[in-house]
């Protein structure tokens, strides 16, 4: 490191300080800040300026100050500006950014000269003023640690001089060795502030260095990317197929049909011009749902699950099927259980029962198609059964496959293309559809699905859950400082069925009770203005007497939690579910309740 100045190294950060690279980081960090901070900065002088003036100290010697001190805030802002977008060495314009943060501390700290004029209580103001200006430079100058001394030490010196040396009273010496200590620990602070920033800095370096082994590693993988697009390829030329192979005679089908549609014809002839214009638009939705085939397995379709009538779907199903199966000379059965029902997806349970029909009807040449629904367990058995040709044991495993056709060697179209069973696989998967299949060869087919009852689900997916019953019309009131948080509150009390007061601080809570007739508070135990949950709480029941009151805090200590019980008050740990809230609002409201009545029966 090229600039090392003696604060880093007593510090123990000069080692984190090690490239160029950093040093310009953390130049941007600071310069940063300076920017954001220039209305505050000017509030404090002016706040300052009052306060001096108000003390006694003569307008003009205040105005002075103040545009002289705003002179040089502007100016350093000005040329902090510039440091960071010059080409000149980084040592040398983090020198320079340390001189100006210093000429800026000892504006500020110039201020203390007004002490000369003050009382002691005014003195008093100031010096907190002025170290709490010293404090929140840490957070902002961290970065350059020889700046943050630099505008520390240049406030905290003159306010030790007038403090230790303007009277002998031990008081004021006091007041300058808390000055003194107070500047050490804002030294310390700054020291871990920058440690914490470089192990940042690191962190971000070996990210970096990871991704570049991380891109080094995916070509060493290479090999093994492409086997695994090799394992893939059946997914690829059943994309391919759907979208090649079935829409040129779907296209072809729809034009004629639609033509066909359009002539003069017997009513028999056009009943059956619009069976075949039905099952043409069906056929196309079949194909447009087989091209989402992808997106289903990467999780990107969710499926709509709804109660399902099984009697109407399975009628509906063979009434469409009957015409096809009738013209092959086969007969179609089907019967339900009376009144049974599934829980899944209607379009896709459908489709699914549409492949397994037109399976079974591509290989049957004589006998039947029979379609059933049983309850077995907790679920209704989905069966298509057919008198065909029948699998052998050993081939059954490839039936869902994509593209395998066991009984079609020459690949007659007329067969289909060995992707029905694929979609059927797939959907049942998604639909946590049980699945199976029974055959021999020369007897037939059974495909088996075992569905969910809608009896499983009592409440859809899309439906939100009840309100807490017990807390539904609750008036709750929660005082917290943040207003985050207080939004977070009565958002999720609210959808409990609450009705919320809110509160930022004690007096706006008092305003509340005395508009609502608040049954519980909420309270955060650390509040503004050095106020705690416990002390709030006692301010409220000395307005309401027996308020129910729970606390939330992040502080969970033994010592805490006995004053708290102390108190009557329950305790809450931080973060809080809403469900933990929920059950713990509505104990402390059943204990209150319970104590009052044996109290209203004597």
């Amino acid at each position: 490191m090229q600039w090392q100045p003696w604060a880093e190294e007593r510090l123990g950060v000069a080692d984190a300080l090690t490239d160029e690279a950093f040093d310009r980081e953390r130049l941007s960090v600071l310069v940063g800040y300076s920017a954001a901070l220039r209305f505050q900065m000017t509030t404090i002088a002016l706040v300052i300026s009052g306060i001096a003036h108000a003390g006694g100290a003569p307008l003009l010697q205040v105005l002075i100050w103040l545009a002289g001190t705003m002179l040089v805030r502007e100016t350093r802002a000005f040329f902090l500006l510039r440091l960071s977008r010059s080409s000149a060495p980084i040592a040398e314009r983090l020198r320079k950014t340390t001189a100006w943060t210093l000429a800026l501390g000892a504006a500020y700290g110039a201020s203390s000269i007004f002490m000369l004029h003050t009382d002691r209580a005014f003195d008093a103001i100031l010096t907190m003023i002025l170290m709490s200006l010293s404090a929140g430079a840490v957070s902002t100058t961290f970065t350059l640690v020889p700046a943050l001394v630099a505008f520390a030490a240049s406030i905290a010196l003159p306010l030790f001089v007038l403090w230790a040396f303007g009277s002998v009273d031990w008081i004021d010496w006091a007041v300058a060795g808390l000055v003194v200590l107070f500047f050490g620990v804002q030294v310390r602070f700054a020291g871990q502030n920058m440690r914490m920033f470089a192990d940042s800095y690191r962190m971000r370096l070996e990210n970096s260095r990871l991704l570049s082994d991380l891109t080094a590693e995916r070509a060493r993988l290479a090999a093994a990317r492409d086997a695994a697009v090799a394992a893939d390829l059946s997914k690829s030329r059943f994309l391919a197929a759907a979208s090649h192979d079935l829409r040129q005679p779907l296209q072809s089908l729809a034009l004629n049909s639609g033509a066909l549609s359009r002539m003069a014809m017997s009513e028999p002839s056009r009943e059956i011009a619009n069976d075949i214009g039905v099952g043409i638009d069906a056929l196309r939705r079949m194909l447009d749902a087989l091209l989402d085939i992808s997106q289903l397995e990467a999780g990107a379709v969710v499926p709509d699950l709804r109660p399902i009538s099984v009697e109407r779907l399975l009628e509906g199903l063979c009434l469409r099927q009957l015409p096809a199966v009738q013209a092959k000379g086969l007969v179609l059965n089907w019967h339900s259980e009376q009144g049974a029902s599934v829980f899944s997806d209607a379009q896709m349970l459908q489709r699914v029962l549409s492949n397994l029909l037109d399976n079974a009807l591509k290989f049957t040449e004589r006998g039947s198609i029979e379609l059933c629904a049983r309850r077995v367990g907790e679920r209704i058995e989905l069966t298509v059964r057919d008198t065909g040709c029948g699998i052998d044991e050993a081939d059954q495993a490839l039936v869902f496959e994509d593209l395998t056709q066991l009984h079609n060697p020459r690949r007659d179209r007329a067969m289909g293309h060995g992707l029905g069973l694929g979609i059927v696989r797939r959907l049942c998967r998604l639909l946590g559809i049980e699945v199976g299949v029974e055959s021999r060869l020369g007897e037939g087919t059974c495909f088996s699905l075992r569905v969910p009852t809608s009896a499983e689900a009592s409440v859809a997916p899309s439906e939100a859950a009840p309100s807490h019953p017990a807390l539904v019309a609750r008036r709750v009131l929660v005082l917290d400082d943040d207003e985050g948080v207080r939004s977070a509150y009565s958002v999720s009390l609210g959808s409990m069925g609450c009705v919320v007061s809110v509160a930022a601080d004690l007096r706006q809570a008092e305003a509340a009770l005395g508009t609502a007739d608040i049954e519980v508070a909420l309270v955060d135990f650390r509040l503004a203005e050095n106020m705690n949950g416990l002390e709030a709480v006692a301010r409220l029941r000395q307005r309401s007497p027996g308020l129910v009151a729970l606390i939330v805090s992040a502080d969970t200590s033994t010592a805490l939690r006995e004053l708290a019980a102390q108190e009557g008050v329950p305790m809450l740990r931080k973060p809080v579910s809403d469900a933990l809230l929920a059950i713990a609002i509505d104990n402390a409201l059943a204990e209150a309740e319970s104590a009052r009545r044996p109290a209203q029966g004597v």
